[in-house]
């Protein structure tokens, strides 16, 4: 057995196979080789395609036959007049015989011999380019895993960097991958150009300290690290100018910009300490018309009208403790004397006012006024009677408590 090239396609196989592996042509029994060359050739053939050596005309003989084909072949001669010589080799002129291919032919025995080198230099050739293939098939292998390993290794990094706002991980990847796509170094450095603006901005609103200029800067640069930090600053400037007002007004605009912020409890302690100090227009205006009302009703004795401005259950009333409303009825009724005529009581308006906080947005209000009573006699004399009043107003507005002391002429 020997290798040889196929005649069709050039792939190296083996002279008894039956079909060629890489094109299918039919190979046993069906080619010969060149005495002269080594070119093997379909059988079919009259001359060597490659030195044009003409073989017998009888000689068509495959390379590979079986035992039956060469006792045939031997039963066959060719006369001398049969043998042509190649135009192209200028030889003494050779006589053959039409004999098959093998032991009992002398010259092909010869040429047999003959191949032998070259066929053993052309397996060594074989095997030589196999084991380059295999060599180059295992470079290129490590090549591309290598490059596939620093491709991989390269995108994390981008997509760390590009996550990232800190400009020496941005810095450090231009660095280290010089290399990178292009697109990538031009998103990495265009991200390092707006962080490094983007602190230069914030150093410069630091340096301000302007509630204005920290707004801008939220507004410019939403996405920010320092936008957290930006927001306190605004808050607490807020905070410090409400502090300095020192108004419910200022107290309640600061919880109004900053529902979330972070003294909102400490504003609303602040409103309830103010409020609890501080008489409002309409607090003031309260007062006046619940007292009023109560001294009105004491000199028309109106019982009902007297009455609704009153607890039902006072801890105090001109010195008695617990009260009733029937106590206040009875105090009307005692001061009408037989010889009163008429009665009228009138608040003088000096009213002082203090509050207590009781809960949430309710008060009890401790007030002190003066007032005048003035009494028509039945001969029609009017005299005047000056008291001063001190009393509690509960948080639903009823009074709770009530004295007078008669001041001095």
């Amino acid at each position: 057995m020997a290798i040889i090239k196929c005649p069709e396609c050039g792939h190296e196989i083996s002279d008894k196979a039956p079909f060629c592996p890489s094109c299918g042509v039919a190979i046993a029994g069906k080619v010969v080789e060149c005495p002269k060359c080594g070119k093997v050739y379909f059988s079919e053939l009259s001359e060597c395609p490659q030195c044009h050596y003409k073989r017998p005309v009888a000689d068509k003989t495959p390379i590979v036959e079986n035992d039956n084909a060469v006792n045939t072949q031997e039963t066959e001669k060719t006369t001398e007049a049969e043998i042509v010589k190649p135009k192209e080799v200028n030889e003494p002129k050779k006589v053959y015989n039409e004999q098959p291919v093998g032991a009992n032919n002398p010259e092909e025995a010869s040429d047999e011999s003959l191949k032998t080198p070259r066929n053993s230099s052309r397996n060594n050739k074989i095997i030589i380019g196999a084991v380059v293939a295999i060599v180059a098939v295992v470079i290129g292998i490590g090549c591309y895993f290598y490059y596939s390993i620093q491709s991989d290794k390269e995108l994390q990094a981008y997509n760390y960097a590009m996550a990232s706002n800190d400009p020496q991980v941005l810095q450090s990847y231009l660095d280290q991958y010089s290399d990178a796509p292009e697109a990538h170094l031009d998103s990495i450095q265009s991200h390092l150009d707006l962080i490094k603006k983007t602190q230069q901005d914030w150093t410069n609103v630091m340096i301000s300290n302007s509630k204005s200029a920290l707004e801008d800067y939220i507004a410019q640069h939403p996405d920010s690290p320092y936008k957290a930090i930006a927001i306190h600053k605004i808050d607490s400037i807020d905070w410090q100018t409400a502090q300095q007002q020192n108004t419910v007004e200022a107290l309640e605009l600061y919880i109004e910009q900053h529902s979330d912020g972070e003294h909102v409890e400490d504003a609303n302690q602040m409103i309830n300490s103010l409020n609890s100090k501080t008489i409002q227009p309409e607090e003031r205006l309260m007062v006046n018309s619940i007292y009023g009302g109560f001294l009105k009703s004491l000199g028309d004795k109106d019982e009902e009208a007297l009455t609704s401005f009153v607890n039902p259950l006072l801890t105090n009333f001109l010195g008695k403790t617990n009260a009733t409303r029937s106590d206040v009825v009875t105090f009307m009724h005692k001061i009408y004397k037989s010889d009163v005529k008429s009665m009228a009581w009138k608040s003088l308006g000096d009213y002082t006012i203090n509050k207590k906080n009781v809960g949430a947005n309710q008060y009890e209000y401790s007030v002190a006024f003066s007032a005048i009573q003035t009494i028509v006699g039945q001969d029609d004399n009017a005299t005047e009677v000056r008291y001063k009043i001190t009393s509690t107003l509960n948080n639903e507005g009823r009074i709770s408590d009530f004295n007078m002391i008669r001041l001095a002429e």
